[in-house]
């Protein structure tokens, strides 16, 4: 075998275990181990219409209890339990916030990316708010699961959606 087709392939296999992946979600339920304790999870992808023409589309986490049924998850340093992205046109690509859960060495991070800036319809920096799962049973009054605020940066780049910084996400921003 030549060894430098060998050598090629034995670091492209070795690149791509630790590559950050997005998470696949189609619109309804999809089930997900969330937590890795071998029961399947459920996050909710749906979409809210206000009768305008830009719906906003939702997540929502619910993780299996061991007794029975779910636990809802709630948005971090909120009261509300769906974290929506923001639009302000029809148009799918241009976001002025969006929320995408993403999967790096057998952990979820909810990635959260928002346009800051006085205008919006202008190109701009992007800040980005990583969020681990976490689990907590030692506190009363606190939500038994919940995303957990990671890490938080601000892109080089300008863009003009949202949705672009996406491609500044690496694993350097994930690692603790």
């Amino acid at each position: 075998m030549n060894y430098s087709i060998f050598f090629l392939l034995l670091l492209w296999v070795i690149s791509g275990t630790a590559a950050i992946s997005p998470v696949t979600l189609k619109p309804g339920p999809n089930y997900l181990d969330l937590n890795h304790d071998g029961t399947k999870d459920l996050v909710v992808m749906a979409q809210f219409d206000n009768n305008t023409s830009h719906p906003n589309i939702g997540l929502t986490f619910f993780i299996r209890c061991t007794g029975g049924g779910y636990c809802i998850m709630p948005v971090a340093n909120s009261n509300l339990f769906t974290w929506f992205d923001y639009r302000l046109s029809a148009d799918a690509e241009f976001l002025v916030q969006d929320n995408r859960l993403f999967q790096y060495k057998n952990r979820f991070y909810l990635i959260s990316v928002q346009k800051v800036g006085d205008d919006v319809f202008e190109s701009g920096k992007i800040e980005i708010k990583i969020y681990k799962f976490s689990e907590s049973r030692d506190d009363p009054g606190v939500p038994l699961y919940d995303w957990t605020l990671h890490k938080k940066a601000l892109t080089k780049k300008e863009y003009l959606s949202a949705t672009e910084a996406y491609q500044d996400i690496d694993v350097g921003l994930l690692d603790d």
